[in-house]
């Protein structure tokens, strides 16, 4: 495994940012308390509000055209996932910004014992690895990761496959550069795009044991039931087609990094 150090890395005092909505009060109420406990410095990003803000800056960027093309006629991203994207996508610029690692939490995310292990710990994780999810990779029933080293008490995890969700993660600038550019236009739900590291070259990394978990029992602002829309052939056909070109992606890049780490 290659590690290095970034430029003026320094991660004494992560920053720790907390996306919210403005409105959702037990929420913060929530992390507030989980936080406070732990002593830790944190903020709160004001999460952007897709239904109420159906106009934002960002939202251009989204293509619905090609992710038509790709997902089928009925499968448009609803205002609350372009929100959530969007929310994002702005701590990705100031984690760009102020060239310094950032972990990103949202507001359902439970802290469990080890998550100030990693805090501890999180300057070796920058120096180490752009990305790395603090939840459970949740993107098939069994995916037990491939062990590729050790920081402090975790096991550090290479996944062929994402992780679901955005509960919680650290991520470097350099991260956030190559996401940022990546994400000149939105095709996909952040986490989906996340996920894509066959794509950006990101690699899935994970930790074991996982340092958040999500809430189950808050309402979800953003997986509202969708209407209930038939999926037409061509539309089936053109799911299956984008799978179908993401799964071999997706296995020779696997192949490659397996490869790779076997002849070091």
């Amino acid at each position: 495994m290659r590690f290095y150090t970034l430029p003026g890395l320094h991660v004494s005092k992560p920053a720790i940012h907390v996306i919210s909505l403005q409105t959702a009060q037990d929420r913060r109420a929530f992390m507030k308390e989980q936080l406070d406990r732990l002593q830790l410095s944190y903020e709160f990003f004001d999460a952007i509000h897709g239904s109420k803000q159906p106009d934002h800056y960002l939202f251009q960027k989204y293509n619905d055209k090609k992710r038509a093309s790709r997902r089928g006629l009925n499968a448009t991203l609803r205002l609350s996932q372009l929100g959530c994207f969007a929310s994002h996508y702005l701590l990705w610029e100031k984690c760009s910004k102020t060239d310094t690692p950032i972990i990103v939490l949202e507001d359902d995310a439970i802290l469990l014992p080890p998550f100030m292990s990693f805090y501890k710990n999180m300057q070796q994780f920058a120096s180490s690895h752009d990305l790395v999810w603090l939840q459970p990779s949740r993107k098939v029933t069994i995916q037990s990761g491939r062990i590729i080293g050790e920081i402090g008490p975790f096991t550090v995890k290479k996944f062929a496959k994402g992780f679901a969700g955005t509960t919680g993660y650290m991520m470097t600038p350099q991260a956030a550069n190559t996401l940022l550019g990546y994400c000149s236009e939105w095709i996909y739900p952040v986490d989906n795009t996340m996920d894509r590291f066959y794509d950006h070259k990101i690699e899935a990394i994970g930790i074991e044991p996982v340092c958040v978990n999500q809430e189950d029992d808050f309402e979800s602002f953003i997986n509202v039931a969708a209407t209930d829309n038939k999926r037409t052939l061509r539309d089936s056909l053109r799911r299956e087609l984008a799978s179908l070109k993401d799964n071999i992606s997706r296995t020779i890049h696997n192949a490659a990094f397996y490869i790779k780490l076997r002849t070091r």
